[in-house]
């Protein structure tokens, strides 16, 4: 279901930004951006689509809005639109009600976006989280490594502690948090971080004219690899292979579990980091091999797996919003 060019156009669903991590994964992000818009026009009757803010070829000409067949217009998505079912949407709300000190959930990205990874974590993990769906959270658990789990609970966009330094010292978060444990001894957290249309790239840098901004770069970029050196994960030579490569966000994310080691009487050693995205892909399937590939042998801290090997855990409750997430994000 390759769309046209023109069909892209007339949905208000081509950008150049499209066009990233080769042939392959230009193809994907394209088609996945038609199937959201797809999604929205014939699953849910929606006829009108949103904006985002852009700019035309030339630098003095005004912010104005672009059409976006991605973006739900305000009345759809204060409706819930961008959730599979209203439990999910319930979930979401109450997740941006229950604010986080230094959180960086965009409430309005969730609720419009049809593309991103935000809202799609909701929808796969939504109704796993529900109390009375414990079969599912034990199965997530043993797929992410951690069998016979005790007292499992999901928590959304979730870290120990933004801007600590007992943790990473910056304000990274999980997407989900899978914790498990007992009440009054050390948890086990599975730190999930999702993928879907994204492609792995390159931290954006502090600019050259902003020296103080360089400098804090520098300096958390030294408290970070020392928090790596300290893990033993790493093999030698692996600096060199993340730092100032696309590598860096998987590992600032692998950071915060390996940080929370540290600190046996709160967080058990199984703690660990989980990245998942959709087989489609390739760019993240490339980046996640590549990191493995950085750990030492044995190493249980790191594990990537695709969404189509997450579903069938993450619905062992049952119900029809298993088929409706493979209809929507893997076709």
């Amino acid at each position: 279901m390759m769309p046209s060019q023109d069909d892209l156009k007339d949905a208000g669903c081509w950008f150049d930004t499209d066009k990233a991590g080769g042939q392959l994964m230009t193809a994907f992000k394209r088609e996945a951006r038609w199937r959201q818009h797809r999604w929205a026009v014939d699953e849910l009757g929606v006829v009108s689509f949103g904006t985002h803010a852009g700019r035309r070829s030339f630098d003095e000409t005004p912010v104005e809005d672009i059409p976006n067949g991605t973006k739900l217009g305000d009345g759809d998505a204060e409706a819930g639109a961008n959730f599979l079912t209203p439990e999910i949407h319930r979930v979401a709300r109450a997740r941006v009600e229950e604010k986080q000190d230094r959180q960086t959930l965009d409430a309005k990205r969730l609720y419009r976006d049809l593309l991103s990874s935000m809202p799609m974590a909701f929808n796969l993990f939504g109704e796993a989280s529900l109390p009375e769906n414990h079969a599912s959270r034990r199965q997530l658990a043993e797929l992410f490594g951690v069998p016979d789990a005790e007292m499992p609970a999901i928590l959304f966009e979730w870290s120990p502690g933004r801007g600590s330094d007992r943790y990473t010292r910056d304000r990274t978060a999980f997407d989900v948090a899978l914790v498990l444990g007992r009440p009054n001894a050390p948890l086990t957290v599975l730190g999930v971080e999702t993928k879907y249309h994204e492609h792995s790239a390159k931290d954006s840098k502090p600019r050259a004219d902003g020296p103080d901004a360089i400098a804090r770069h520098a300096d958390q970029t030294d408290f970070l690899i020392a928090l790596a050196e300290a893990s033993g994960v790493f093999k030698p030579g692996w600096q060199d292979k993340v730092l100032d490569t696309g590598l860096r966000q998987i590992w600032r994310d692998h950071l915060l579990a390996l940080s929370m080691r540290n600190h046996p009487d709160q967080w058990t050693p199984q703690t660990r980091h989980v990245l998942l995205h959709p087989a489609r892909n390739v760019s993240f399937a490339q980046a996640a091999a590549a990191y493995a590939d950085l750990l030492v042998d044995g190493d249980t801290s790191f594990s990537a797996l695709t969404l189509e090997e997450t579903v069938d855990a993450a619905f062992a409750h049952g119900g029809p919003v298993k088929e409706a997430f493979v209809r929507r994000y893997l076709w």
